[in-house]
């Protein structure tokens, strides 16, 4: 299936303008240069290509070495086939966004065609008929036994990239033009760590557009909750797309779940970044208020109160994704498990679900109030801030979003350890575990209501602090000086 889905994740690359993006100058100059566009794009499609693999193979190749620990065969061969699986992926990637831009496939197109590989690839999953990435998958399996027609794989992969740098003269200039000025606006906003505009320029990269209508209308019923009309407003004009994205999030969410459950210890780290990108997807009427300071604070609310209303509308809208995640959960543990278990399954995920993904949510959350715009902030403070405390404030501030997402995802590890120890049912330790993600849930909801109110009683008690101490220097340097004299 990750074949697949890198497969159709390329092709829609291409047909927005993907995969390539190389600086405006060369764009402006070099592509309009007497020379031959092949040669000019040679060199950064060979780079791109070499990059993808290189991080593909990388990455895989730790997977399997940690696969390898726990099935048989010896570790360095389930690394060796885990690199070569990801080298096939990452190069499968690259050599369909090639070609899918070579070619100006439409987007509806490389959709459709992804959606049938998806779907047909879903089928054999379930053993109903054969797949068409089922050889590419079997590479991972060669640190445990090899079939020769799984090479196959290996040469349509390579043709389909020598395709793509065969074609790269059809390079569209516009696409690169307005790729090349995106991605330089990308990487700025990642070097300056704003996750917001991040986001923004990321749905302008893949053509992404709120929809001009709701897909439900709401009824005009006066001017009675307007933080929760205004919410349910944005919320209701997701496009398909996003909304096909946060369904994916929510069932790789109970995959990795089941994963930890089964004794993959660190999927807990997938489950936590794929709930705290669903929350960022959810949290948009909260991001958008945080988008207009100026309107905001002209509000007769207290900023805080705002922010905390704005929680309310993608808290229900996060409702039917926890029970998307929680089904997907129950029926992979069914299919993976040797004895099924599917009422004591159905229980755990049940009560863990919400709180789940309600923690990636509050990660989220954090992370989008903490870039609120502060008129209050002390500048002169944060120039003159040593660079080791400032290290560490960075560092403080890129961890403390992962680490509240991690806690809902590490309650089914809890309730694993319950479990083999006997020292309780699933149903009771899952139970525990839900209470103390949600006090954990509730704290951060108190934190976003009085962040504001908490930063000015901190920075009142610091000029106290500051004020006082200059009025003692002051009067020790006046006794200093009235001893002098005499």
């Amino acid at each position: 299936m990750l074949v697949v889905v890198a497969f159709a994740a390329g092709l829609r690359s291409g047909s927005q303008g993907g995969p390539l993006a190389l600086e405006s100058a060369d764009v402006s100059f070099v592509m309009l240069a007497p020379v031959s566009r092949r040669a000019a794009l040679l060199k950064p499609a060979v780079q791109r290509v070499r990059s993808a693999a290189f991080a593909g193979a990388a990455t895989c190749g730790v997977f399997g070495q940690l696969a390898g620990r726990r099935l048989p065969g010896s570790s360095v061969a389930w690394f060796g086939s885990g690199a070569l699986f990801g080298l096939n992926v990452a190069l499968l990637w690259v050599g369909a966004a090639l070609v899918a831009h070579a070619l100006r496939l439409p987007l509806w197109i490389a959709t459709t065609i992804s959606t049938v590989a998806l779907a047909w690839q879903a089928a054999s999953v379930a053993d109903i008929v054969p797949g068409p990435a089922d050889i590419d998958g079997s590479l991972a399996l060669w640190g445990w036994r090899q079939n020769g027609i799984d090479v196959v794989a290996l040469v349509l992969t390579a043709a389909l990239v020598a395709l793509g740098l065969a074609m790269v003269a059809r390079t569209s200039l516009d696409a690169l033009a307005r790729r090349s000025s995106l991605v330089a606006q990308l990487r700025f906003a990642v070097t300056m760590q704003d996750l917001r505009t991040v986001i923004l320029l990321r749905r302008q990269l893949s053509h992404e557009h709120t929809r001009s209508r709701p897909w439900i209308g709401m009824p005009h019923v006066g001017s009675s909750h307007p933080v929760w009309r205004r919410g349910w407003q944005s919320l209701l004009r997701l496009p398909v797309g996003r909304l096909v994205r946060m369904t994916t999030l929510a069932v790789g969410a109970g995959a990795s779940q089941v994963a930890v459950m089964h004794g993959t210890t660190p999927a807990f780290l997938g489950t936590a970044a794929l709930t705290f990108v669903l929350g960022l997807d959810a949290l948009e009427p909260l991001s958008q208020e945080i988008d207009q300071p100026d309107r905001t604070d002209s509000f007769p609310v207290e900023r805080g109160e705002l922010l905390l209303r704005h929680l309310a509308a993608p808290a229900v809208a996060l409702v039917p994704f926890a029970v998307i995640g929680a089904v997907a959960a129950v029926v992979i543990d069914a299919v993976v498990s040797d004895q099924p278990r599917v009422g004591p399954a159905a229980a755990v995920a049940a009560i863990l679900a919400l709180p789940t993904i309600f923690s990636g949510a509050a990660g989220a959350a954090i992370s989008i109030v903490r870039d609120a715009p502060d008129p209050m902030s002390d500048t002169t403070q944060q120039t003159f801030m040593p660079p080791e405390m400032a290290g560490f404030t960075t560092v403080l501030r890129t961890l403390v979003p992962l680490a509240a997402s991690c806690v809902g995802a590490v309650s089914v590890i809890f309730v694993r350890e319950s479990i083999d120890t006997g020292s309780a049912t699933a149903v009771a330790a899952a139970t525990r575990a839900a209470v103390l993600v949600v006090l954990v849930i509730a704290a951060i909801a108190t934190w976003v209501r009085f962040r504001d109110r908490i930063r000015r009683s901190v920075r009142a008690f610091m000029s106290e602090g500051r004020a006082h101490t200059q009025q003692q220097r002051s009067q020790q340097q006046r006794a200093r000086d009235q001893g002098s004299s005499r």
